[in-house]
């Protein structure tokens, strides 16, 4: 489950997943970073990506992760800055970025699933593959 940490006027979402795993999964299986919805459950709800080209953003509409936590474990991150907020801040943190992690941690439940099953094909292509 995604987390958002503020220190001053910088807010920090970091994901359960890797930058590195987000960008694998958009590689080989770039469905599998949409969630989908609607009367016929096929309209776009959100989305997930990584990018190395800003810091990352937030919407209702998706998450693009530009950074990586500075420690082993190198999950990915959005670092933004913030101002405008009221006096409550936690409310209006609420406001401007619940809906999009209640989506966002439903992505993050069924990427670790995906990711074996890329590594299990992947080690099945390469069993294949003779270099001579």
């Amino acid at each position: 489950m995604a987390n958002v940490r503020v220190v001053g006027d910088a807010c920090v979402i970091t994901s359960v997943l890797k930058k590195e795993d987000i960008l694998k999964v958009q590689k080989y299986r770039p469905e599998a970073l949409v969630l989908h919805g609607g009367e016929d459950g096929k309209e776009e709800l959100f989305r997930i990506a990584a990018t190395d080209r800003h810091a990352g953003k937030i919407s209702t509409y998706g998450a693009e992760f530009g950074g990586e936590s500075r420690d082993e474990n190198q999950y990915a991150t959005i670092t933004m800055m913030i101002s405008g907020f009221d006096d409550n801040l936690l409310d209006g943190l609420a406001d401007a970025f619940g809906p999009a992690l209640l989506k966002l941690n439903k992505l993050e439940e069924t990427i670790p699933g995906i990711l074996e099953e890329i590594d299990a094909e992947k080690a099945e292509i390469l069993s294949n593959i003779t270099i001579e």
